[in-house]
C-alpha cells in the first residue's frame, strides 16, 4: 500500500469557485463528522481584521467585517468555535489581556464604525471616523498608543452624544451597581495619577504628616487611605461619604465609563445571537490572575505576602513568578464545606463569564485552581521554606485531605456557573500545560475534564486523550512555521538532543498519519520524505490533529494563516498582542495554503479519514476531499 500523496498537476484554480466550494465544505463537514471532530480558531479581537474603510487600527469580534466575512468563511471551512482572549478591560498603559484591570469589558472590542450609524443615533460622526480610519499609522498591527488615544477621542464624542438618552438613563438605573466599583476604580486611578490601589494610601508614600497637609489642603480627610480601603470599609461613614462624593463630583468620568460597558454589553448579545445563527460558538478565557477592582475591593480574602506562581521547570530554572494574589483557602469555603466569601466572589466571576460566552470558556492554568504553587512575594529566590503547592506547605494549615476537596472549586463553583447558563463540563477547557502534580492528574480523570496536548511540546497525536483537545502551538508560542525551521535547522547536527528529537517526532508523524494498512517499510520511507520536506512535514503535523484520538482541535490564527510570526513572547512586553489578520484575510489564507504554509483541511482530513481505515465505503466523499485538496493547494 503506497502513502497518497496529492497530484498538483491537475489544473484548478487556487481560490474555490462557489460551486466548488460547496462540494469543499460538505466534504469537510462530513470528514469531521465520522472522524468525530470538532475545529475551533484561536483569535483574540485585537487581531481580528477590517476592511479598509473601516479599520481604525485594531479588530474587534463584534465588527462588522467580523461578523459578515470572518465569521462566513471560517464556518465554510468547517469550523465552529472562536476561541478569544480574555475579555476585561485592559489596564490603561499594558496591552496584555492577561492581566485585566476589571470583569469590566474591553473597550476596544467597541466596533466604532457601528456608532456612526442610525441604529446608535449617529453618536460619532463620520468625521471623526473616517480621520482615525484614514490616519491609521499601521494596518498590519496594533499601534496601542495611536489606538488608544484614537478611541478615547470617538468614545467621549460618542458618550457627550448619547448619554442624555433613554437607553443610557435606562441602562444606569438598572446596572450601575454591577459597574459601580470598575467605574470607581478607573476615576480614582486618574486622580491618584496610577491604577495601582497600593500606592494611594501606602504609609511608605505619605506619612501621617502628610496625609494631614494633604487633608487641610484638599478639604478631605485621609482621602487617600479611604480610597484604598473604599470598600474594605464601605459601610464606614467614611466610605459612605467619599462614594457619594466620587460619584457627584467626577459624574462625568463615572457615566462614562458605564456608557462603555453600555455598549459592550448591546454589542456582545447581539454578537452571541448572529455567530449562532452563523453557527459558531465564541469560547471566553479566564485568566488565572485575579483583576486589581477584584484584588482591591476583596484585600482581607486573599493570602498575605503571597502570589501564585510556578516552580522551576524546563522552561524557566527559577521559576515564574506572576505576582497575582490568591484567595486565602480559609475563606474560599467554611468549614462546613459551603462557599465563605472568597468563594462567592469566585462564584459570581465564573457566572459572568459563562453568561458572557455561549462556546464555554478556556481555564487559563487550570492547575492553579487545583494544586497552587504559592510563593512569598518579598523573598529573593523560590525555595522549600518560601514557596510551595499551598496544600501541602505552611505547616499543614491548609493541607486537602482527599480528592474531593482538591476538586472542589470545580464541584462547587466552576460546573455549576456553567450549568446554570446551560453548559456543562465539555464546554470547559483546562489549560493544564506544565508540572501536572498527582492530585490535578487524579481530579482531572475524576472529573472527565478536557486538557490540551500541545504537539509543539511534543504530545504525540496518536497518544492524545480522546477528551483532550489538541492543537500544534498557542498564542506563547512560536509559531509553527517558526518552529518547523528551527526543528530542520537541528536535523543535521550530529550528537545533538535536538537531533533526536526531531528524528523521533517524524518517525511519529508517519506512524500516526499513514494510511491503515502501510508497510513498516513504507512508513520508514514517508519518515524520511517528512526530513526533507517542510512543507510535507507540516501538513502530516495538522493531519495529525484530525488522526489523533482527541475529539476537539484548536488551531491558533497565526498557524491557520501561516503568518509564520510569534504573537505573544513571555517575559518580553515589546511587540507582543499586536499581530492582526490582513483585509484580505481569505485571499491570503488561500495564497499561504497553496504554498504548504497553511493548513490544507480537505487533506489533512482525507489523510486522517485513510489511517482511521474510514476511507473504506465513502468513495464518493474521499474523491471530493481528493479534488477540494487539489483545487487548494493548487498555485496561480
Amino acid at each position: 500500500m503506497k502513502i497518497q500523496k496529492v497530484d498538483n498537476s491537475l489544473s484548478f484554480t487556487r481560490k474555490p469557485n462557489q460551486k466548488e466550494m460547496q462540494v469543499y465544505t460538505n466534504s469537510v463537514n462530513k470528514g469531521l463528522e465520522l472522524l468525530g471532530k470538532q475545529v475551533d480558531i484561536i483569535l483574540h479581537n485585537a487581531s481580528a481584521p477590517a476592511v479598509r474603510s473601516e479599520n481604525t487600527g485594531i479588530g474587534s469580534l463584534f465588527s462588522r467585517t467580523s461578523v459578515t466575512k470572518l465569521f462566513p468563511f471560517l464556518k465554510s471551512h468547517g469550523i465552529t468555535g472562536i476561541q478569544q482572549e480574555p475579555n476585561g478591560l485592559r489596564k490603561v498603559l499594558d496591552n496584555s489581556p492577561y492581566a485585566p484591570e476589571s470583569n469590566a469589558k474591553n473597550i476596544f472590542m467597541i466596533p466604532l464604525e457601528k456608532l456612526t450609524t442610525e441604529e446608535y443615533g449617529n453618536i460619532l460622526s463620520k468625521k471623526t471616523f473616517d480621520t482615525i480610519v484614514n490616519n491609521n499609522p499601521n494596518r498590519e498591527e496594533v499601534n496601542y498608543p495611536y489606538v488608544r488615544s484614537m478611541y478615547e477621542l470617538a468614545l467621549r464624542e460618542a458618550y457627550n452624544n448619547g448619554k442624555n438618552s433613554k437607553e443610557f438613563k435606562k441602562f444606569k438605573a438598572q446596572r450601575e451597581g454591577d459597574y459601580e466599583q470598575s467605574a470607581l476604580y478607573r476615576v480614582l486611578s486618574k486622580i491618584n495619577g496610577n491604577d495601582d490601589f497600593i500606592i494611594w494610601g501606602n504609609s511608605d508614600f505619605y506619612t501621617d504628616e502628610e496625609l494631614k497637609k494633604l487633608s487641610q489642603a484638599t478639604g478631605m480627610e485621609s482621602w487617600k487611605k479611604v480610597d484604598r480601603n473604599l470598600y474594605k470599609d464601605k459601610d464606614s461613614k467614611k466610605s459612605r461619604a467619599r462614594i457619594a462624593e466620587l460619584k457627584e463630583k467626577y459624574k462625568d468620568d463615572y457615566d462614562y465609563f458605564l456608557f462603555q460597558q453600555m455598549i459592550l454589553e448591546k454589542e456582545n448579545k447581539k454578537s452571541n445571537k448572529l455567530s449562532e445563527k452563523i453557527g459558531i460558538k465564541i469560547i471566553g478565557d479566564s485568566p488565572v490572575a485575579p483583576t486589581d477592582v477584584e484584588t482591591w475591593v476583596n484585600q482581607e480574602l486573599f493570602l498575605k505576602g503571597k502570589a501564585i506562581g510556578c516552580p522551576p521547570d524546563y522552561f524557566s530554572e527559577t521559576g515564574q513568578r506572576w505576582g497575582f494574589k490568591y484567595y486565602d483557602p480559609e475563606k474560599i469555603f467554611n468549614k462546613d464545606g459551603s462557599l465563605g466569601e472568597a468563594g462567592k466572589a469566585m462564584q459570581k466571576k465564573y457566572e459572568e463569564y459563562f453568561a458572557s460566552f455561549p462556546g464555554g470558556i478556556r481555564l487559563d492554568h487550570m492547575i492553579g485552581l487545583i494544586d497552587p504553587f504559592i510563593y512569598t512575594l518579598n523573598s529573593k529566590n523560590m525555595t522549600s521554606s518560601n514557596s510551595g503547592r499551598i496544600y501541602s506547605i505552611f505547616s499543614g494549615k491548609y493541607q486537602k485531605k482527599n480528592d474531593d476537596e482538591y476538586a472542589n472549586l470545580f464541584t462547587k463553583i466552576i460546573i455549576p456557573a456553567a450549568e446554570k447558563y446551560g453548559l456543562n463540563k465539555s464546554d470547559i477547557i483546562c489549560e493544564d500545560l506544565g508540572d501536572k502534580t498527582a492530585p490535578v492528574k487524579r481530579v482531572m480523570k475524576k472529573l472527565n475534564l478536557q486538557g490540551i496536548s500541545m504537539t509543539q511540546f511534543d504530545d504525540r497525536g496518536g497518544k492524545a486523550p480522546a477528551n483532550n483537545v489538541i492543537m500544534i502551538g498557542s498564542h506563547d508560542n512560536n509559531s509553527f512555521l517558526e518552529f518547523i525551521e528551527d526543528l530542520f535547522n537541528y536535523k543535521n547536527k550530529k550528537d545533538s538532543r535536538e537531533t533526536g528529537r526531531f528524528m523521533k517526532k517524524t518517525n511519529h508523524l508517519a506512524e500516526d498519519t499513514a494510511p491503515l494498512g502501510a508497510t513498516k517499510e513504507e512508513i520508514k520511507q514517508y519518515s524520511k520524505e517528512l526530513r526533507k520536506d517542510k512543507k510535507k512535514f507540516l501538513a502530516a503535523s495538522f493531519a495529525e490533529l484530525f488522526a489523533s484520538p482527541a475529539k476537539r482541535i484548536q488551531i491558533f490564527f497565526s498557524d491557520f494563516w501561516g503568518l509564520g510570526k510569534t504573537y505573544n513572547r513571555p517575559g518580553t512586553t515589546q511587540g507582543n498582542w499586536a499581530l492582526r489578520l490582513g483585509e484580505n484575510f481569505e485571499a491570503d489564507y488561500y495564497k499561504a495554503a497553496s504554498e504548504g504554509k497553511a493548513p490544507n483541511l480537505a487533506d489533512a482530513i482525507a489523510r486522517a479519514l485513510r489511517h482511521r481505515g474510514l476511507d473504506k465505503g465513502n468513495e464518493e466523499l474521499m474523491k471530493n476531499l481528493d479534488d477540494s485538496a487539489r483545487i487548494i493547494s493548487e498555485k496561480v
